[in-house]
């Protein structure tokens, strides 16, 4: 393998100055939503004493979070970008300075959590919905893959340093000095894409009957192909059984005996393994099995949270978190590149959305079944029960669906690194 199939291209950021505003903004705004992740859920689990809240807290803001993507789309398209971006970044600076006024309280309100947390969900989906709509225009066609990983760099380093951070700042200074410092750095994201020129707005097309377009043709489109359902069904495995989040704090304070510090850890192993698995990741646009491979490393995460359910070592949790994570972004590279190459050009868009609906509401789903099974039978066999059904729901519908078996990123048909290069190949259905 060429060393130019594992390294990022660093091209998109060479002269282009809105790009290099942009991946620097998207970079500090990620930082604020790491130690605000942290922070809320320690907040929470302080006030209640249980998970079950910490994972009904998560659902609140993954469902204004989906909310705001589908609010965002539509406002992306009719409004200036730039000033879209940079009023949801100021709304998300506001939110932050709340909560950290509410923890600064004799007697913090449980409910001012909620909604704060709920309406910051609801602005950062909006303003990432019209981020993501404008570096096409930003970088152009032939450096998107390119801009897309550097984009996914800065994800897995938000995911890293902010949760680490957080629970430094919380284990010392407090909660209300890791609020306010989320505020700062949403306030300099506001700076920063101030500066960005203005963003042109781009309207969708009809569908191919006249009419405008609506997601239920993407819904029969998924019913309808075997493929793309099972792509959809190995993601919605992961993400029900095999996301134990919403337990880290308990799982800190009971069967690893730490505080806040160890929590910010328990989060950041994962995105640790997945920022590897992001710098190394080019063998995947050549990969022919890659139907198979993502069988095998979508499994390989229910196998690795089971074995944190079982593990009371402090270092081998964090090792199998990160094996995790590294497993987790393989499986998602590999999901995008069969969803968007099996998928005609006309649809791209809305089928996209229907993966992002299930990628948003799946993790916070999941998190509410792991605090209620916490809550049965404890921390541990929650998290290491969940790790196995994700593992045998995965197998089964490996078994079930060959489509999924067959599928490669290349086809001798003229797929490559997810893309349709050919016409036939484009309205093509698996």
């Amino acid at each position: 393998m060429r060393l130019g199939q594992l390294v990022l291209d660093p091209a998109p950021v060479r002269g282009n100055r809105d790009f290099q505003l942009v991946l620097t903004s998207r970079t500090l705004w990620l930082l604020g939503i790491g130690l605000t992740a942290v922070a809320v859920s320690v907040q929470v689990f302080e006030i209640t004493g249980s998970s079950a809240p910490v994972a009904l807290v998560s659902l609140t803001l993954g469902a204004m979070l989906l909310v705001g993507f589908l609010i965002g789309g539509v406002l992306a398209d009719r409004v200036d970008r730039k000033k879209l971006v940079v009023l949801t970044s100021l709304g998300a600076t506001l939110g932050f300075v709340g909560l950290a006024v509410n923890a600064l309280l004799p007697a913090p309100q449980l409910w001012v959590v909620f909604v704060l947390a709920g309406l910051h969900g609801l602005v950062d989906g909006i303003g990432e919905s019209a981020l993501t709509a404008v570096v096409p225009s930003l970088v152009g066609e032939n450096q998107l893959a390119a801009a897309g990983a550097l984009l996914a760099v800065t994800t897995q380093l938000g995911g890293i340093v902010g949760p680490a951070l957080s629970g430094v700042l919380i284990g010392g200074p407090g909660l209300a000095f890791a609020y306010a410092a989320a505020a700062a750095m949403a306030l300099g994201t506001t700076g920063l894409l101030a500066l960005v020129r203005p963003m042109p707005t781009v309207g969708g097309g009809p569908d191919e009957d006249g009419s405008e377009g609506t997601l239920r043709e993407a819904v029969r489109f998924v019913r309808g192909n075997r493929l793309i359902a099972s792509l959809l069904l190995v993601d919605l495995g992961a993400m029900l059984f095999a996301m134990p989040g919403a337990l880290y704090p308990q799982l800190a304070q009971e069967r690893l005996g730490g505080g806040p510090e160890l929590v910010g850890l328990l989060y950041t192993a994962p995105a640790v393994g997945a920022f590897i698995g992001s710098i190394v990741s080019g063998w995947t646009s050549t990969a022919r099995r890659s139907g198979l491979i993502l069988i095998g490393v979508a499994a390989l995460w229910g196998v690795a949270a089971a074995g944190v359910g079982l593990s009371t070592s402090l270092v081998l949790v964090l090792v199998l978190l990160g094996v995790g994570g590294l497993a987790d972004v393989f499986s998602e590279i590999l999901r995008r590149a069969l969803l968007q190459g099996n998928t005609p050009d006309r649809l791209q868009g809305r089928v996209g959305s229907v993966w992002l609906a299930q990628t948003i509401t799946g993790p916070s789903l999941g998190g509410v079944l792991a605090g209620l099974a916490a809550g049965w039978m404890g921390v541990g066999p929650a998290i290491a029960v969940g790790g196995a059904v994700c593992v045998v729901v995965v197998l089964l519908v490996g078994a079930a669906y060959p489509e999924l078996r067959r599928a490669s990123v290349v086809k001798d048909g003229g797929v490559k690194d997810g893309g349709v290069k050919d016409s036939a190949a484009k309205d093509s259905v698996v």
